[in-house]
């Protein structure tokens, strides 16, 4: 009868443990020893802040460009929907999210255009590993391309 119980235990834990469902939510500040950053440049905002819900992800990004903090903002729908949102200086630029419910990840694929860099596209797949939040991030234009994986601690 104790073996039955263990056995029953052990598949209620188990389905409990996978229907689980990630939530990115909260304040994310990145840690540069864990982060494979660009030898020369890199992308990698300082922070991060995550609104996420069911249905949409607000992102708030802090990177610092020459000394000076730069703010952006998006707002996505998870359902593939392409949504704008306001880019470096007058740009908008149009991104689509999707969750991936088998590998519980985010990836959103975002287009834009930037004066001196052209047009360009950028890809971020959003993973929880260890209690961090990763995202490994591509970026391609007619500059050249680059990848890199940020590593943020929550704060």
């Amino acid at each position: 009868m104790k073996n039955i119980a263990l056995v029953l235990a052990l598949i209620l834990f188990s389905s409990v443990a996978i229907g689980q469902k990630v939530n990115y939510s909260g304040e994310w500040k990145l840690n540069e020893s864990k982060s494979e950053l660009g030898y020369d440049f890199s992308m990698a905002p300082t922070s991060v802040s995550v609104k996420h819900t069911k249905k949409t992800l607000d992102l708030k990004s802090v990177n610092v460009w020459d000394g000076q903090e730069i703010v952006s903002e998006s707002h996505l729908t998870l359902n593939g929907k392409e949504t704008e949102n306001m880019g470096f200086g007058e740009s908008v630029t149009k991104s689509t999210a999707v969750v991936d419910k088998g590998t519980k990840t985010i990836t959103i694929v975002t287009d834009g255009s930037s004066e001196g860099v052209g047009d360009w596209t950028s890809t971020q797949v959003m993973s929880m590993k260890d209690g961090n939040l990763v995202i490994e991030f591509e970026a391609a234009s007619d500059m050249g391309e680059m990848a890199e994986t940020y590593v943020f601690d929550k704060q």
